[in-house]
């Protein structure tokens, strides 16, 4: 459908009006954008004050609001759920359910199938064994 020239402007000035308007940040910016959430009560910026460990797969932080005015401190942990992608360096004490859009039936042919070549870890320390050695799940060919 061909809009005009008119009806154009009339709708990307729609669409700018129900855009969140910016330059109404309340806080400081932030250097580590990704490290960033939102205040529960302000909406301004918040950033990380410090953090550590709960588990392997869980962590707390402690964020600070970046609103002067609000200065609201919190915690939030944040928790690994599922595995999109199987590290090529796992750690067996880590049980993650792998996500279902994960073919397992095509993972396990492409892990049966793969050939092996060397590989010199640089960031980690190497595994001994077979990680995916054991029984095959019933049905499957050997």
């Amino acid at each position: 459908m061909m809009h005009s020239t008119a009806e154009r402007k009339a709708l990307l000035e729609a669409a700018a009006k129900q855009r969140k308007p910016r330059g109404t940040h309340q806080g400081r910016r932030l250097r580590m954008e990704g490290t960033r959430m939102e205040c529960p009560h302000c909406k301004a910026t918040s950033e990380i004050r410090t953090s550590k460990p709960v588990s392997a797969t869980m962590r707390e932080t402690i964020y600070q609001c970046t609103n002067v005015e609000c200065g609201h401190t919190f915690v939030a942990n944040t928790e690994i759920v599922r595995t999109l992608s199987p590290s090529a360096t796992p750690d067996p004490t880590v049980n993650l359910p792998m996500s279902t859009h994960v073919r397992r039936d095509m993972l396990r042919v492409v892990l049966d199938n793969a050939g092996a070549a060397e590989h010199q870890a640089l960031f980690t320390s190497p595994v001994t064994g077979d990680l995916f050695a054991g029984d095959k799940p019933a049905g499957a060919s050997s």
